[in-house]
């Protein structure tokens, strides 16, 4: 984590997305609405940055993968959205899978074991509160999940190339938010104190999750 906020000395785009993910964050948990609306539709065109200074042959994967995760921000802004933003962080996510087999990462029984618990709970939770969520519990929790498992293997811990311990720290992150963003949604409806504080944390994972993965992504090489 560090690194990632000590290039924003020489990244002038790093150091936007940092200031803007953390005005969104803030909002979040002070349930500021404007703040958030404006915000949250710069952080991944900002990130984008990051892909486009790499000379890897695949950015343009890269590319399409981020903009899959800005329409499911930009969708996700509208109330009762989960299921069609999910679409476009679906293709986010299979992005990032893609992105993570090329670079030598490859799925273990163990890995997948243990990202399953939390997929059959939000799916269980799904059926018993709005059946109807459940294909995105287990679709695009499906993704999220294979990215985190992916992003784990001890492959890409190359210890030259100390940027590949991110993309553990990112899928898993990833998967955090996307948890609580579930509990928000489904849990915490009848709380405004609580689904505020949930947003700060979907928010907070969520945009830390962004930068390490693409951090990662594109300091690993091809295989």
């Amino acid at each position: 984590m560090g690194s990632a906020v000590a290039k924003a000395a020489h990244e002038p785009e790093r150091a936007a997305y940092l200031v803007t993910a953390a005005s969104n964050v803030a909002a979040s948990f002070a349930g500021y609405r404007g703040v958030k609306d404006l915000s949250k539709p710069l952080l991944l065109p900002l990130l984008s940055g990051r892909v486009l200074r790499s000379k890897q042959p695949d950015r343009w994967l890269g590319l399409v993968g981020l903009t899959g995760g800005w329409a499911g921000d930009v969708v996700l802004m509208k109330p009762a959205s989960l299921t069609h933003g999910a679409a476009g962080f679906a293709l986010n996510h299979a992005a990032y899978c893609v992105l993570l087999w090329r670079r030598g990462a490859r799925p273990s029984l163990k890995s997948g074991a243990i990202r399953a618990v939390p997929l059959a709970l939000a799916t269980m939770l799904a059926a018993r509160k709005a059946p109807t969520l459940v294909p995105v519990a287990l679709g695009y929790g499906g993704l999220v999940a294979t990215t985190s498992v992916l992003a784990d293997d001890s492959r890409l811990q190359d210890l030259s190339n100390a940027g590949s311990f991110g993309a553990s720290h990112g899928a898993n992150l990833f998967l955090l938010s996307d948890a609580v963003l579930i509990l928000r949604e489904l849990a915490f409806e009848d709380s405004h104190r609580l689904q505020a504080a949930a947003d700060g944390v979907v928010m907070g994972t969520y945009t830390l999750a962004q930068l390490l993965l693409i951090d990662a992504i594109f300091s690993l090489y091809l295989r």
